[in-house]
C-alpha cells in the first residue's frame, strides 16, 4: 500500500563515521522508500565543506536530499556546551513541507518498506520504548525532570524490552521518532519546535546529575505531556536493536539498529543487505570504494565473509567465461547476445 501521508524520513550526516554509516543508511532508503515519502540528510553548516565525495555521491544517487542545519555555522548555541546529539533536535525543528516527520539514527538501515504514516496513526508522536532501564534515571530523578516544567510525574508507565523488562516511566529511545507536522487541517504542529525549546529549558533548568547525551530521550515523554498527547509507543520492530538482540530471525525488524558497524557485519542478512544496496548504486567495486574512502571505521575484517559471499553469489550466476568484476550493464549485454 502507498503512504496515504507525504512523509519526508530525516537523518544527520556529520562527521566521518556517520558519513560511513549514511553511505549505508541511504542506499537502503532507495529501495525501500514508498510513494509519497522522501529522505533528507542534514549536516551543520560548518561541516558541508569536509563532506567526502564519496558520501555527497552515494546520498545523490539514492535521492536523498541534502540540506544544512540552520544556525551551525560555528559555536554550539542554543546549547550551554557542546551537545552533538542535539543536532537531531536542531534538525527536527527545521521547516519541513510534509505532512508526517520521521528521524532516523544514522546507524539503521531500512530492511523493507514501511508505512510511516500508517505507524504513527493518530498520535502526535511516537517512538519505541528503550531496550535498557541503565539510561533512564530512577522516578525521583524523573521528579526533578518534570518538575522542571510544572508537570507532575505522569500516571503511565512503559516496560523495557530488554535486561529484567523493569517497568518504568515513559523512556523511549529517540533513535526512531515519528511526529507529525500539520494537522489534517493542514495547521503546523510545531513539534520540533517545541521539542528543541524542551531540551533547551532542560539544560539550563535541571540541576540534578544527568547523562547529558540523553537530553533528547529525556524531554522526548516530556514534550509529549507538554503537549497534552503523550508519545505512543511504537512496535519493537520500528527500532530493531540488533546489538542487544542479534539474528532473532522470528522477529520482524523494519528498521535496523546496530549501533557499530561491526555488529551489523556480524549480522547474517541485514549485513549483506546494507551492501547489496550499495551495490545497487555503484556496482560491484562499491564495497572497495567504501572501505578506501572510511578505512578503519568500515571495520574490514568483520565485513570480508559478506564479500566473499556476495562474490560467490555473482560469479556462480554468470554465463561461463564472464568477468566478475564486469560492469552489471556489460553483463546484461553479453547475457542477451548469448
Amino acid at each position: 500500500m502507498a503512504a496515504s501521508k507525504s512523509t519526508e524520513i530525516f537523518f544527520i550526516v556529520d562527521g566521518a563515521r556517520l558519513e560511513a554509516q549514511a553511505c549505508l543508511l541511504a542506499p537502503s532508503l532507495k529501495r525501500h522508500l514508498m510513494e509519497g515519502q522522501r529522505a533528507v540528510a542534514y549536516m551543520r553548516e560548518d561541516f558541508r565543506e569536509q563532506m567526502e565525495p564519496f558520501t555527497a555521491d552515494i546520498l545523490t544517487a539514492s535521492d536523498v536530499e541534502i540540506r544544512c542545519i540552520p544556525g551551525t555555522d560555528g559555536g554550539h548555541a542554543p546549547w550551554a556546551a557542546p551537545y552533538p546529539h542535539g543536532n537531531k533536535i536542531l534538525a527536527a525543528a527545521a521547516p519541513r513541507d510534509c505532512d508526517v516527520s520521521v528521524f532516523l539514527d544514522t546507524d539503521t538501515i531500512l530492511t523493507e518498506p514501511v508505512d510511516f504514516a500508517s505507524e504513527l496513526g493518530d498520535a502526535l508522536i511516537a517512538a519505541c520504548v528503550s531496550d535498557y532501564a541503565a539510561s533512564a534515571g530512577s522516578d525521583e530523578d524523573w521528579a526533578h525532570y518534570y518538575a522542571a516544567f510544572d508537570l507532575p510525574l505522569p500516571a503511565d508507565r512503559v516496560q523495557f524490552n530488554a535486561g529484567r523488562k523493569l517497568i518504568s516511566l515513559p523512556y523511549f529511545n529517540a533513535g526512531v521518532v515519528l511526529f507529525r507536522e500539520r494537522t489534517d487541517d493542514g495547521v503546523p504542529t510545531g513539534v520540533g519546535r517545541d521539542w528543541l525549546k524542551a531540551a533547551v529549558q532542560f539544560e539550563r533548568e535541571v540541576s540534578r546529575d544527568y547523562l547529558r547525551a540523553n537530553i533528547d530521550q529525556f524531554t522526548l515523554p516530556i514534550l509529549g505531556y507538554l503537549r497534552g498527547a503523550p508519545v505512543r509507543p511504537l512496535d519493537q520492530h520500528m527500532n530493531f536493536n540488533i546489538q542487544s538482540f542479534g539474528h532473532a530471525p522470528d522477529q520482524r525488524q523494519s528498521v535496523a539498529h546496530y549501533h557499530r558497524l561491526g555488529v551489523l557485519w556480524q549480522h547474517s542478512s541485514h549485513g549483506r543487505l546494507a551492501l547489496e544496496c550499495l551495490a545497487e548504486l555503484r556496482g560491484a567495486a562499491a564495497a572497495e570504494e567504501y572501505l578506501e574512502t572510511f578505512g578503519t571505521i568500515a571495520k574490514r575484517k568483520r565485513m570480508k565473509h559478506h564479500l566473499r559471499a556476495m562474490a560467490d553469489a555473482t560469479a556462480s550466476a554468470l554465463p561461463t567465461g564472464s568477468d566478475p568484476a564486469a560492469d552489471p550493464q556489460e553483463q546484461r549485454q553479453h547475457q542477451s547476445r548469448g
